[in-house]
């Protein structure tokens, strides 16, 4: 028999009849006298073996060889340090060398002028200037002593500027060092035009 002919046929209500339909039907009694009076029809019948749920005989078994050991650290976890992060290919500055404390005393040191629109510039750079660590570095010159960059170099334009702000304390100066070097931290700044601080202090930064 085709599909066909199963989809006519369970559509026709005489061919069901026809045909005995597994269904479930009052037994003879009363039908309020319980569950026990009611009988099934069914020409489906449950099987009474058992099923077991343990280990059958004959099934794979793995090996430890197969099945990674987690007691075993992997060798990309030996290499992470205990932050999970892996250790740098390269090392700029070492770790134990960053003081995150003023290794000396100053004075507030000097004000920055406002030669027009560069209170986005002025902001930033007394920022840098009055972080410890990156303070400490550019007073300890060491920058520069190592230095072999011919042409512009941000951080010694920040050591100028750091070393003019903290030895003139209660003056005013103009951060010339930064302004003359403007368009080499981001060639789309212009001086005189007001720029964004944020934007600036990132290209100082990356710079």
């Amino acid at each position: 028999m085709t599909i066909v002919d199963k989809v006519s046929e369970s559509s026709n209500p005489t061919a069901c009849q026809k045909q005995p339909c597994s269904s479930i039907v009052p037994a003879s009694g009363d039908m309020d006298s319980g569950p026990a009076s009611w009988g099934t029809v069914s020409s489906l019948e449950v099987p009474k073996h058992k099923i077991s749920l343990g280990p059958v005989p004959g099934a794979a078994v793995y090996s430890n060889s197969s099945v990674p050991d987690k007691s075993k650290p992997s060798p990309q976890k030996d290499q992470c340090i205990g932050d999970g992060i892996a250790p740098p290919q390269k090392v700029l500055f070492p770790a134990e060398k960053i003081c995150l404390k003023w290794q000396q005393m100053h004075r507030v040191g000097a004000g920055l002028q406002n030669l027009g629109n560069t209170c986005f510039l002025n902001s930033a750079l007394q920022c840098l200037t009055y972080t410890p660590p990156l303070a400490n570095y550019m007073l300890s010159h060491e920058h520069s002593k190592t230095c072999h960059e011919q042409g512009f170099c941000m951080m010694c334009t920040m050591q100028a500027h750091i070393t003019q702000a903290l030895s003139n304390s209660g003056n005013v100066i103009k951060p010339m060092t930064v302004i003359n070097d403007l368009r080499r931290i981001a060639k789309h700044f212009r001086f005189g035009n007001q720029e964004d601080a944020h934007e600036f202090l990132r290209y100082t930064i990356d710079a």
